[in-house]
């Protein structure tokens, strides 16, 4: 550290807020400011995935609703977070609760970003007539009003918050 230049950061992490409101129980009914250990708009930093960044759920570091002075970590459902954006960690006590290891590399930090940014559906295509279901992969939001899947054009018939579904 030096008196021009300030702290010599650990790392890079990627950083997010968590949502105004989030919705839970039956279809999204139910409306919550926030997550239970999350106050909305938090600041949470999310560590470095050990598993699949397709999944539904990212392991977070962030200063708890109960006790502002520490840092809490748990896993908590991306769709849940917004505001995704890179960011360096100055923090031994942050390093501590993100897992200790090494953080993000700058690019692959910027490509889940990226990745992450772009507000995404599930997608359901629907065969007429038959009991037939199958899971495209994601879509923008909102979806486009046909998709192109295993060689056949499809139709939006509904999408909510949650899903698009398509017909044949």
């Amino acid at each position: 550290m030096t008196d021009e230049t300030g702290p010599e950061p650990l790392g890079l992490c990627v950083v997010a807020n968590v949502a105004r409101q989030t919705s839970h129980g039956d279809g999204g009914l139910e409306i919550r400011t926030g997550l239970r250990h999350f106050a909305p708009g938090a600041k949470v930093w999310i560590a470095p995935l050990r598993w699949d960044g397709g999944s539904p759920s990212v392991p977070v570091a962030g200063r708890h609703r109960g006790n502002s002075r520490r840092y809490s970590a748990m896993v908590v459902p991306r769709r849940f977070l917004e505001n995704f954006r890179v960011r360096a960690v100055y923090s031994p006590a942050l390093l501590r609760a993100l897992g200790g290891g090494p953080l993000w590399t700058e690019e692959h930090a910027e490509s889940y970003v990226r990745y992450w940014g772009t507000p995404r559906l599930e997608t359901q295509v629907e065969v007429e007539g038959t009991d037939y279901t199958r899971w495209a992969p994601p879509v923008t939001d909102p979806p486009p009003m046909e998709l192109q899947f295993e060689g056949a054009t499809h139709h939006l018939a509904h999408f909510n918050a949650n899903r698009a579904r398509y017909l044949d």
